[in-house]
């Protein structure tokens, strides 16, 4: 096998127009633990607040692919497994190299973080194994690790999370919840076929819409809520922009969501969850920039904008055909 094949299917699989989220949060937490603590991190420190989740974020897509190899051998035959581009093996080992490397970051910000590592691993592997076919418990294991992230960047800047940032990790809990209810609508034939009984296969298109409302609403409280409660603290003025345009973003998704026909066509939900992609990013640098530091929001957000758009083009033409127009 050439080096450019095997190369795109790490690809592929790493899922580069998604990579850069997990990053971004817990660049937010440390950024937001320095602010509340008054402390001024080095940048290393801020570095390995990012590369963590991101890590970790990585090693979370191996091990779906790994674990997802049966079902997607008959729904995703394309992808790196089944179609021969990588073994098995290949992906466990990246998987387990990724998990140790971002636990080497971790623990060299503070040693405490073994044990939220340790949790986002077992959080993870048992969404791939277990809880991707329990309904919404599925949905609310898969938010976990980010809310982790988010706890882990903290302490670039403080030994332990502080507590008046726990609403926010469990905004970032919510909101990822929520997009892994927006992809089980669009795999929601691929699950059914495949014995996964994730919420849109148990309870329908309808429900999922209800549920996708609930968590949004909830998340988008907290991230507009919270801030307000520390209006003493932080710069609000520099969070607004940010908000302005993630939550509308938000918003259209659901809206594409609730106008498709029923069942939601896999084409519709995929168009949907490509928004959320963006609208992530912005949220989450959003809370970089409510910290007081605009210019690294930005600095950050603009690279991950454009190296998303480019990945996910290159994604769609690989992935899903019907969306190279």
């Amino acid at each position: 096998m050439n080096a450019r094949r095997v190369l795109l299917a790490h690809l592929e699989i790493c899922r580069p127009d998604s990579m850069f989220y997990a990053g971004l949060v817990g660049l937010a937490g440390a950024v937001l633990a320095a602010r509340l603590g008054q402390t001024d991190p080095d940048t290393w420190r801020l570095f390995a607040a990012w590369a963590a989740p991101t890590c970790g974020w990585i090693a979370s897509l191996y091990g779906g692919d790994y674990f997802d190899r049966e079902l997607d051998a008959t729904a995703k035959p394309h992808r790196p497994i089944p179609s021969g581009r990588m073994s098995p093996r290949t992906a466990f080992t990246g998987m387990v190299l990724t998990i140790v490397l971002g636990l080497v970051f971790a623990i060299v910000l503070n040693p405490l973080n073994l044990v939220l590592g340790a949790i986002a691993v077992v959080s993870g592997i048992s969404y791939s194994r277990t809880f991707k076919a329990r309904g919404i418990a599925g949905n609310l294991m898969r938010g976990v690790p980010t809310a982790l992230a988010f706890l882990v960047g903290t302490t670039a800047s403080t030994a332990i999370p502080p507590w008046e940032l726990l609403p926010l990790a469990l905004a970032f809990w919510l909101h990822d919840s929520a997009s892994n209810l927006v992809g089980a609508l669009c795999d929601t034939d691929s699950d059914r076929e495949g014995g996964y009984r994730t919420y849109p296969v148990r309870h329908g298109d309808a429900a999922s819409l209800r549920m996708l409302t609930v968590l949004n609403g909830l998340w988008i409280a907290l991230a507009v809520g919270w801030p307000l409660l520390l209006a003493d603290r932080l710069d609000l003025g520099w969070l607004w922009p940010f908000l302005a345009l993630a939550l509308p973003l938000c918003a259209l998704c659901q809206l594409r969501l609730t106008r498709a026909p029923r069942p939601i066509p896999r084409l519709a939900a995929l168009r949907a969850h490509e928004i959320l992609v963006g609208e992530r990013l912005v949220l989450a640098t959003g809370f970089i920039a409510v910290s007081g530091r605009p210019g690294l929001a930005v600095a950050v957000l603009a690279p991950a904008v454009v190296l998303t758009g480019v990945a996910r083009a290159f994604m769609r033409r690989r992935d899903h055909p019907s969306l190279r127009r």
